[in-house]
């Protein structure tokens, strides 16, 4: 069994032209001319053959790149399957490259990837809580080395399947091969003005993710902070619940009720109204955006005489509260 350009030749081909004319001969053996390849060790003893002719279609059909793409396609050509390689090109700018090469789809796909990792780890910083370094570097890689190595691994083989298409297109418009390579040579095989779109958007869509993305990953920081000072405090609170419940002084806690409880960086001033109970837990300690900000806790009884806490915040932007503290 012989092959040319993937499809198997029955091995008695050429003794359909043993009483063909001398002319008719010398055509027949023009067509099937071929190069022989070394067989791989794996690959199963079988005469692996690709006509010459082939070689000069991909290099048409590919444009530029060719001296890097066309051995690899003749060797896709005499294995009988692409496998996976590794394109610089497509690891640095996936979605970019993709149109570059007329790949549309995958292209689009490519440019839509960084933009959904993006927007999860944004939403997922801002309403779910999710912070630290780690977690921006999770999105990193996630956005852009994730996409980058995947269309590095399978860039040549997209790229064959489309250059082998638009030679089988060729050949099937002429039976020819110069009319098949002067119908290719007048093919647009790259997208340069797409690509160089693709590219700013890119950039446009980068200048504007990112800084969100920075400045969610900021207030879920100040966000954390606030509520690692409510979490400092409830010790305080249980021992107002009585208190606020018996109104006797031999409830009230150990601490002055009027004086002003010396804070730490990490929780701030704590101040009690002995008259109300109403905590007051000072900000300004936990970053310049809450300088001049404080958060009351309010003590309230429910219908089964249970201490509730109510968190107002006096001047504190929505989004640097914590769930227990946003209104609505």
């Amino acid at each position: 069994m012989r092959r040319l350009y993937g499809t198997p030749l029955p091995a008695d081909t050429t003794t359909e032209f043993a009483d063909a004319s001398p002319a008719e001969h010398s055509l027949a053996t023009a067509f099937l001319d071929s190069v022989h390849l070394p067989r791989g060790e794996r690959e199963p003893e079988r005469e692996a053959i690709v006509r010459p002719s082939l070689a000069i279609l991909f290099r048409m059909a590919v444009g530029r790149g060719a001296d890097y793409y066309a051995p690899r396609f003749l060797e896709y050509e005499r294995t009988g399957r692409s496998f996976p390689g590794w394109n610089w090109a497509a690891l640095a700018a996936p979605g970019v490259w993709a149109i570059y090469r007329q790949l549309w789809w995958a292209g689009l796909a490519f440019l839509a990837w960084p933009l959904l990792v993006l927007g999860a780890s944004w939403a997922a910083m801002r309403y779910l809580g999710l912070s630290g370094g780690g977690a921006l570097a999770i999105a990193a890689l996630l956005a852009w080395l994730a996409p980058g190595i995947v269309a590095a691994l399978i860039a040549n083989a997209l790229v064959y399947r489309r250059t082998r298409e638009l030679v089988r297109h060729a050949e099937a418009r002429t039976s020819k091969t110069d009319g098949a390579a002067r119908w290719l040579s007048r093919c647009t095989v790259v997208a340069p003005l797409p690509a160089a779109a693709a590219a700013a958007l890119t950039f446009i869509t980068a200048g504007v993710a990112v800084p969100a993305l920075d400045s969610a990953h900021s207030d879920q920081v100040v966000r954390a902070r606030i509520a690692e000072s409510l979490v400092a405090i409830e010790p305080l609170q249980r021992q107002l619940e009585e208190w606020f419940i018996s109104r006797l002084p031999s409830d009230a806690p150990p601490m002055a009720m009027t004086g002003t409880r010396p804070g730490s960086e990490s929780t701030g001033p704590v101040t009690v109204n002995p008259t109300s109970g109403r905590v007051r837990l000072a900000l300004d300690l936990l970053g310049p955006e809450l300088a001049g900000r404080s958060i009351l806790l309010a003590p309230t009884i429910d219908r089964r005489w249970q201490v509730r806490w109510i968190c107002i915040p006096v001047d504190v932007p929505a989004k640097y509260l914590p769930p227990e503290c946003r209104q609505g």
